[in-house]
């Protein structure tokens, strides 16, 4: 059968045919999901290792397993994804303070999956942003995002949701008297051991993180249970695969696929854990716990001596809330993680975040007054620490053109800006560069 050409169709749709072709051939190289049936899998662990590898053997090129204590990082040269099995536990606690089993972070390059409390031992180990949350996750999976994820190589039916009563933890932040889950396991009712789940406050400043769904857990509805950092995968769920139903499966298999596509991407931001040492809360904390009267004495433990005089003169409640919310822009921690109040951003009256800030405070080191001058080297010193050595006017004006479309700042990792390596390497501006996009690129 003879097939038409381009030129039995009308002009209009030949010239748009040829458009598209030109853009397909000129677009950027796109990212291509690989396949899970063609990864090779280690698992790291001590205490699960037949179950996983019993499981994965059907799905996956190769699984291998090796215990906790005898990986090396160069043992994982050779695969595609790493498994972290990592329980707390009393030497857990110990080793997290300083060390991992994956090795430095600084180093670590491998798409990793981190099953249950490994999340939170790794983040506290590396200061990652999942240090911060409750060891209290059941298995019951909530708010699934509509993300591919849950689309391949297994689809998981989002709309097949059970109605639960809402969970009394909740109840603060909804009026909803039920709520749609999804469990991970048959009998969701019985008394299973709990997982880590992350509290996910602030997620989409970084540029690094996705959010695929939360889970039923004892603290907060916006608690994330299956999230990705970087090239690391939170799995918060605790159960192994012989404890999970066919989705809760079906959710780890994908996982696994698509942490593999994420080689090049890295966590960025520092952020201590509460579990290992003191931390300092955001700075929005002060006014929105202020606002509660029985967290008054919370916020005193988490601002200096002098800041908590200054709080309680406001008088009541309610005039302590406000002003701390009008003061909010100005907080910053001091070397003992205590919150306090920057002089230095009270004078320009700007928070460090605010996009005005980097132009603003870099054009203040070429002012006549020797004392702006001096702010300003104060300011970029404390807050930019990735910006140029020598501190000049003109090497910080040439530092901000090169770094400015790839720049995002955060309260919730060590109060500073960052710059984000992967939207540089890729000349993409971080705030386009999320989510799939920053999967590897053939």
């Amino acid at each position: 059968m003879n097939r038409p050409s381009i030129s039995s169709f009308p002009r209009s749709f030949a010239v748009a045919f040829l458009l598209v072709v030109i853009a397909a051939i000129l677009a950027p190289p796109s990212a291509i999901a690989k396949e899970l049936k063609g990864l090779r899998v280690i698992y790291v662990g001590s205490e699960r290792a037949d179950e996983f590898v019993e499981f994965l053997k059907p799905h996956v090129a190769a699984i291998e397993s090796v215990d906790r204590d005898a990986f090396k990082p160069a043992d994982a040269e050779k695969f595609d994804v790493v498994l972290l099995d990592w329980p707390q536990s009393g030497s857990a606690r110990m080793e997290r303070t300083d060390t991992s089993p994956l090795g430095m972070r600084k180093d670590w390059g491998r798409p990793t999956v981190l099953l249950g409390s490994a999340g939170l031992n790794l983040a506290c180990a590396w200061q990652l942003r999942g240090g911060s949350g409750c060891t209290c996750l059941d298995p019951v999976a909530y708010d699934l995002k509509s993300h591919p994820i849950f689309e391949s190589p297994f689809p998981i039916d989002r709309t097949a949701t059970i109605a639960i009563d809402t969970p009394s933890s909740f109840q603060d932040d909804m009026d909803e008297k039920s709520i749609d889950v999804i469990p991970v396991v048959d009998d969701y009712e019985k008394n299973w051991k709990a997982g880590w789940c992350t509290y996910s406050t602030a997620f989409d400043v970084y540029p690094d993180v996705e959010f695929f769904c939360g889970g039923v857990n004892h603290k907060t509805p916006i608690a994330a249970a299956i999230w990705r950092q970087g090239n690391l995968m939170h799995f918060g769920f605790e159960q192994s695969p012989v404890e999970m139903n066919d989705t809760g499966n079906r959710m780890l298999l994908n996982a696994i696929a698509y942490i593999s596509n994420f080689s090049e991407d890295r966590p960025i931001a520092i952020t201590p854990s509460v579990f290992v040492g003191p931390r300092a809360r955001p700075r929005s904390t002060v006014a929105s716990w202020l606002k509660n009267p029985d967290r008054a004495s919370w916020v005193e433990r988490m601002v200096t001596p002098e800041l908590w005089q200054t709080i309680q003169s406001q008088g009541n409640a309610d005039a302590m809330a406000a002003w701390a919310e009008s003061q909010t822009p100005y907080l910053t921690t001091d070397p003992e993680s205590k919150l306090t109040i920057d002089e230095d951003l009270l004078e320009i009256q700007m928070g460090f975040d605010d996009p005005r800030f980097l132009e603003s405070t870099i054009e203040g080191l070429s002012a006549d007054d020797k004392d702006t001058v001096a702010r300003a080297a104060r300011l970029l010193a404390r807050y930019v620490p990735d910006g140029p050595s020598s501190g000049t006017a003109d090497d910080w004006q040439e530092w901000h053109q090169e770094n400015k479309p790839y720049l995002f700042a955060t309260d919730y990792g060590h109060y500073r800006w960052y710059v984000d390596p992967l939207a540089k390497k890729r000349a993409i501006p971080t705030l386009q560069l999320r989510g799939a996009d920053r999967m590897d690129r053939n």
